[in-house]
């Protein structure tokens, strides 16, 4: 990748690739101009050939340099996209083993790391990695593409067990956040000051686990975010407060987004939205089967006044 340039392509084949073996700052740096696919066997003359489902290709990049097993050694990010723009592709794996527990920027993004970075990312499995922020993937000042990916049993030991995003607005389509676990709020994902574009996606499973305040099982949206849903799914999350979805002085749009079986233990199963800067606008979304200990099982507004186009 070091000697890749301008227009360059990366066939990776099958198996477990290390950034290091020893380093934990070591990282698989993405490039601008430079392509990398993963989902090889060997024998491929196109990359048309190649298998670039990441659970049935076994192309795996991961952060476990160190004694096998043992996360305290591993890599602080599998893979940096900062500085990058959107010509340097990442494309065709799993995504595992980072763990983001240092200072500063050593803290956040366990499997991926951007700052000031637009990397295009497709077919990739986010798994199996931790952060103090952003387990899965943590985003500052960045807008990313990613189509067709997953972030599934990530860990943040603050927020944002599948993703982080800080200042910044990803565009994502198709893509899933399953059993990711946030200690603090943002399960799946956390947005503060972000206002990431969201298209047929998925939150299933996703937990905030702080027993008093932890918030948004699926997705907190935080100090003046502003994320657009599409066809979006959330189902089966839990938190204190907002066990699918909670906003907090942010304005979510959303539009054919579905609410079931997501549960708080406090207030708002579906979806709770606090201070009177909370502007929610849903149109043609539907709440169903969500669960609040206190009240608003489906929605719970404080100091909220939400636009229902319709439902």
């Amino acid at each position: 990748m070091a000697l890749a340039g301008t227009g360059d392509e990366i066939w990776v084949a099958e198996g477990t690739h290390l950034p290091s073996d020893t380093d934990r700052t070591a990282t698989f740096q993405l490039v601008s101009g430079v392509a990398v696919y993963g989902g090889f066997e060997g024998w491929e003359a196109s990359r048309e050939q190649r298998n670039p489902d990441p659970a049935t290709s076994g192309t795996v990049l991961s952060g476990d340099i160190g004694t096998t097993g043992v996360d305290s050694d591993n890599s602080y990010h599998v893979v940096t996209g900062s500085g990058v723009n959107t010509s340097a592709v990442l494309d065709g794996f799993t995504i595992t083993g980072g763990y983001a527990n240092g200072t500063s920027s050593q803290g956040y993004g366990g499997g991926m790391y951007n700052s000031i970075g637009s990397p295009t990312l497709a077919n990739l499995s986010f798994s199996g990695n931790t952060a103090t922020y952003g387990g899965g993937m943590h985003n500052s000042s960045s807008s990313p593409t990613l189509s067709n990916c997953s972030f599934s049993a990530n860990i943040a030991t603050s927020s944002g067990g599948g993703m982080h995003n800080s200042s910044s607005s990803p565009t994502l389509t198709n893509c899933s956040f399953s059993a990711n676990i946030a200690t603090s709020s943002g399960g799946g994902m956390f947005n503060d000051s972000s206002s990431p574009a969201l298209t047929t996606c998925s939150f299933s499973g996703n937990t905030a686990t702080y027993a008093l305040f932890g918030s948004g099982g699926g997705m907190r949206n935080f100090n003046s975010s502003s994320p657009t849903l599409t066809n979006c799914v959330f189902s089966g999350n839990s938190a204190v407060l907002g066990g699918g979805m909670e906003n907090y002085v942010s304005s979510p749009t959303l539009a054919n987004v579905s609410f079931s079986g997501n549960i708080a233990t406090d207030r708002g199963g579906g979806m709770r939205n606090y201070a009177s800067t909370s502007s929610t606008t849903l149109t043609n979304c539907t709440f169903s089967g969500n669960i609040a200990t206190n009240s608003g099982g489906g929605i719970h507004n404080d100091a909220s006044s939400p636009t229902p186009v319709s439902y």
